[in-house]
Formats: C-alpha cells, structure tokens, sequence
C-alpha cells in the first residue's frame, strides 16, 4: 500500500492540498490524477479538481456549473443576434426586390 493510499484510508476527508502536502505532492499533481481516473473521488468527500476558468473546485469534467452555464449562455445569445441579424437581411433583401 502506497503512502497516498494510506492516508486516505485514516482520513477520508482530506481535501486535495491537504492529502498533496502529507504525501508530497504538488496539489496539481494530485488534481491531474483525480482528472485521469487514477484517484476516485466518489469515497472521498472533499477531494477535487480545478475547473479549467475559475479553478473551483469541480468533481467531475473540466468546468465548474457557473462556467459552464455561463458559456452556453453566451452562445445561446451569439446564436440569437445572429438570427436576427439573417432576418434583418432578408427583409432588406424582401424589401429592395419590392421596390423594383
């Protein structure tokens, strides 16, 4: 049994920097191995990655909620001014061949 293993195993509520610092390990490290399925977070409670933007702490994927529902929202408004704009064109167009 490895020392990581160990201490998880006596304390199950160790967050991500404090199990990095009692088995020497950079947080980052420890957040890269919980990313690549290496370290199951289910059994530990306060163990977490980073997101990606804000670095909150995440347990799964790369994007805490707030981010993630903050970009759709923002591509869900690109999409809409661009609709918009497609049918202010096609007006225009409508009305310039009216014209003729």
């Amino acid at each position: 049994m490895n020392l990581m293993e160990k201490e998880l195993r006596s304390n199950r509520k160790l967050t991500t920097e404090e199990l990095a610092e009692r088995v020497s390990e950079k947080p980052e490290t420890i957040r890269s191995w919980i990313r690549k399925g290496k370290l199951k977070v289910y059994d530990y409670p306060n163990l977490a990655d980073a997101c990606d933007l804000c670095q909150a702490p995440i347990r799964k994927g790369k994007l805490c909620t707030n981010c993630s529902m903050r970009i759709k929202s923002e591509v869900a408004h690109v999409y809409e001014q661009e609709r918009i704009m497609q049918e202010r064109k096609r007006r225009e167009n409508s009305f310039l061949n009216k014209r003729k």
